[in-house]
């Protein structure tokens, strides 16, 4: 019985992949054909009016507390409600996160947006390292945008 399941479970598979390798045999021309078919099925598509772009989407404002550029010592470091370990995680740290002076017991304060903050082990708190390597090195918390989306530049110099 495990024999016939096996082998059953091969034919699956085998039938699969040539599938998944027949797919891949299309030329560019085929592809283009076949886009175009699917698209006249599809029907034309109405995303209405964009949005307004007002002079307020771009203001910078600044921070409501000092802060500088860093990073975490690992991609996808938790955020904590409060500093300690068992607090609720309320995110991960992205790449480049806004870190305040606040520091309890071993724990920095990241402003996350707006009046959101969140706590990061000072440990995992690394200077600022870009995510393609040859980039520069400098990264500057610009403001924050009329959301309260933290703005960072990156000067050359």
């Amino acid at each position: 019985m495990i024999r016939r399941s096996l082998g059953l479970a091969g034919a699956a598979l085998a039938t699969m992949m040539g599938a998944a390798a027949h797919a891949q045999t299309f030329t560019p021309e085929q592809l283009d054909r076949m886009a175009q078919e699917r698209q006249k099925e599809i029907g034309p598509r109405d995303w209405g009016p964009p949005p307004p772009v007002t002079h307020e989407s771009y203001v910078k404002r600044s921070l409501p507390v000092p802060v500088e550029c860093r990073s975490p010592k690992k991609d996808f470091e938790p955020l904590f409600a409060e500093p300690d370990r068992n607090a609720e995680r309320v995110g991960v740290a992205a790449p480049q996160m806004a870190v305040t002076t606040v520091v309890s017991h071993g724990w920095r304060q990241v402003l996350r947006v707006g009046s959101s903050y969140a706590w990061i082990p000072e440990a995992d708190v690394m200077p600022y390292r870009p995510l393609v390597k040859g980039n520069t090195t400098r990264c500057v918390v610009a403001g924050e945008a009329a959301n309260g989306m933290v703005l960072f530049d990156h000067p050359a110099k």
